[in-house]
């Protein structure tokens, strides 16, 4: 069990740490976005990134910070009068050697009017969103999904219970595939193992074990301590970058760390399976982000996109402020 004086205990440095997005507002803001082609990021080995924002969605404040107080994340965004705060749906459009892929699938439009009221959802649906911004549903080769929480799988199958991606192979790990197959208690309910089927039985799905690499330059790692299986995104070619002498390589991490937010490593969330797993990941992935100069992409930021981060005086990591992305 993690103490919670020791998480705590360095208010200040964790404050420091995490911040902010920008100002919030659903209302003023459009629903599905995309980076401008002019404007995409451009990583090792020719992969080319854009952030996709497919929608809206309110999580409880509560679960989202789990164990951390209150007067600590409140400094960084306020709920509303039903305990939630207003978070993206943040897909990736990632571009390689000629072959397109989605990075998450956003929540869907499956489930009930009265849980999407409850959750605060606006938009959802991946394909929707893409068509929004001029991009074909049926261009993408690969679907990578970080877990089957409903925010990340939900928009894996349509109403009809068809792939809404015809031509893609949906990416998820084995271990992630096991867990929502089995019996354990905590699970029953909140994974999407229905359209995990359904994309079974379409032929669909990729199941893959340990390191991944997709296509050239975007490669899929576990992390676990989300959830089982959980997995997250490295985007570039660890080779090319070698060889340039710079480390054009970004990071996606899924809900290990689903916002600039959560960048202090204790600060962990209830929907988290294995907090005590989590924080050492995080410690050891955070520690080569900086070391590396890695970009990173939050699932759920509303801010700028994508960002680097820095060790401040205090040692905590924080938003690098001269680098903060489009």
């Amino acid at each position: 069990m993690i103490s919670t004086v020791g998480a705590f205990s360095q208010a200040t440095v964790a404050a420091i740490a995490a911040e902010p997005a920008g100002p919030m507002d659903a209302d003023s803001e459009r629903l599905y976005a995309i980076t401008p082609d002019a404007e995409a990021r451009e990583f090792a080995g020719g992969v080319r990134v854009r952030v996709v924002r497919a929608g809206w969605f309110r999580p409880d404040a509560g679960g989202f910070f789990g164990v951390v107080p209150k007067p600590l994340w409140s400094r960084l965004v306020e709920a509303d009068e039903r305990g939630r705060i207003l978070c993206r749906l943040n897909l990736l459009l990632v571009e390689s050697v000629g072959k397109r892929l989605l990075v998450e699938t956003g929540t869907g439009e499956r489930m009930r009017d009265k849980d999407r009221d409850i959750k605060g959802i606006e938009g959802g649906n991946p394909a929707v969103a893409l068509q929004a911004v001029d991009v074909d549903p049926d261009t993408i080769d690969f679907v990578i999904v970080s877990h089957l929480h409903y925010d990340h799988a939900g928009g894996m199958v349509g109403a009809d219970g068809r792939p809404l991606f015809a031509r893609a192979r949906y990416v998820v790990q084995r271990d992630e595939a096991a867990a929502a197959r089995g019996d354990e208690l905590r699970l029953q309910g909140i994974m999407e193992t229905e359209q995990l089927e359904l994309v079974r039985a379409a032929g669909q799905l990729a199941e893959v074990h340990g390191d991944v690499e997709v296509v050239p330059g975007v490669t899929v790692i576990p992390t676990g301590g989300h959830t089982r299986g959980s997995q997250a995104v490295m985007i570039g070619q660890a080779a090319s970058a070698q060889e340039n002498g710079v480390a054009e390589r970004a990071v996606f991490f899924g809900d290990l760390i689903p916002t600039r937010w959560q960048l202090p490593v204790r600060w962990t969330s209830a929907f988290d399976d294995y907090p005590v797993e989590a924080v050492e990941v995080r410690h050891r992935l955070l520690t080569r982000v900086v070391d590396d100069g890695w970009w990173c992409y939050f699932t759920h930021d509303p801010g700028a996109l994508p960002v680097q981060l820095e060790r401040t005086e205090k040692g905590a990591i924080a938003v690098r402020a001269s680098t903060r992305g489009v």
